[in-house]
Parts: C-alpha cells; sequence; structure tokens
C-alpha cells in the first residue's frame, strides 16, 4: 500500500472516530493529556494500519488510547518519583540574597565573572570544589586556585568599600 493511500486511511479514521478517542481519554485525564492521547492513537494507528480492523476499528483505537493512558500515567509517576528523590537528595538551599545593594554586591561587583562565579558556586549554591571544577570545566586544583585568587580580590574590594577616608574636623581651641 502506497503512503498517500495509507495516510487516506488514517484520515478517514481520524475523521470518524477521533471524537469517541477524545471523550474516551477526557473521562480519564485532563483535556491537554486526553488531547495527546489522541495524537498518540492515530500515530500508532498510522504505524500499524495492517493491524486495524476494517469492520470496526473503534474498540482498537479505544485499546490503542488505553495503553497511551497508561503510558502517561507511569510517565507521571516516574517523574515524581525522580522529583522525590532529587528533592531529599538536594542540598537545602539558603534563601536569595538581594545584591541589589550594599557593601558585598558592591565588592562582588568589581571582581571579574571568573571570580565571581567561582565564589558564588561554593558560597551560595553549595557546591564542593569538586563540583565547581565540573561546572567550570577545569580541575579540582584549578579551581582551588581559582577561587583563593577570587576570596583574596574579594577581600580587597571589601577593604577598599568598607573604610571611608577619614576627614580632618576643625578643631575649637
Amino acid at each position: 500500500m502506497d503512503e498517500e493511500t495509507r495516510r487516506a486511511q488514517v484520515e478517514a479514521l481520524f475523521a470518524e472516530h477521533a471524537r469517541a478517542v477524545l471523550a474516551y481519554a477526557r473521562r480519564r485525564t485532563d483535556h491537554a493529556t486526553a488531547s495527546d492521547v489522541v495524537s498518540d492513537v492515530f500515530v500508532v494507528a498510522l504505524q500499524r494500519l495492517e493491524d486495524v480492523p476494517r469492520d470496526d476499528p473503534l474498540p482498537w483505537l479505544l485499546g490503542c488510547a488505553r495503553r497511551a493512558l497508561l503510558n502517561q500515567q507511569r510517565g507521571q509517576r516516574r517523574r515524581a518519583r525522580l522529583f522525590e528523590r532529587l528533592a531529599a537528595t538536594a542540598p537545602r538551599s539558603q534563601p536569595e540574597r538581594d545584591l541589589s545593594d550594599g557593601v558585598l554586591a558592591r565588592a562582588l561587583a568589581t571582581l571579574g565573572e571568573r571570580d565571581r562565579e567561582a565564589l558564588l558556586l561554593t558560597a551560595w549554591e553549595g557546591l564542593t570544589a569538586a563540583q565547581a571544577a565540573r561546572v567550570l570545566d577545569c580541575s579540582t586544583q584549578a579551581f582551588w586556585v581559582r577561587s583563593h585568587r577570587a576570596r583574596k580580590r574579594l577581600a580587597a574590594a571589601l577593604e577598599r568599600n568598607t573604610t571611608t577616608p577619614r576627614t580632618m574636623e576643625p578643631c575649637n581651641d
């Protein structure tokens, strides 16, 4: 059977049975998922057109919809379990820091991007040196050197930002 004939047959199946398949799926899930299920059913029908009964295709299509719904549910359960595992193993995040003002923000702003990133990956993201090195695509030793230099530059910038020039006050003798 040529591609044009296959396509015409699936389009005819769709025109005749898509509403019934959608109604079946909508009774079992939300509208968006039901629409996805209908799409999945007719993709399977196109791929396995020879298996679709000619005399009464609706039960076959509903069976495909049932299996597509079960696949959707299994996927949702897997994603939920993965999310739970990730949440259980993720380091507890600290509250977001506001860098819009303040001495630290000004000091960090004076640093280069590489220095800021090295400091923030360990201090705020809670990564180890080895993890931060992977993020920055360098060796752990190179990261140690980079972060040491960044800390020294930050300390110098903090010193500059916190020391205020002393003004001479008039003496009233």
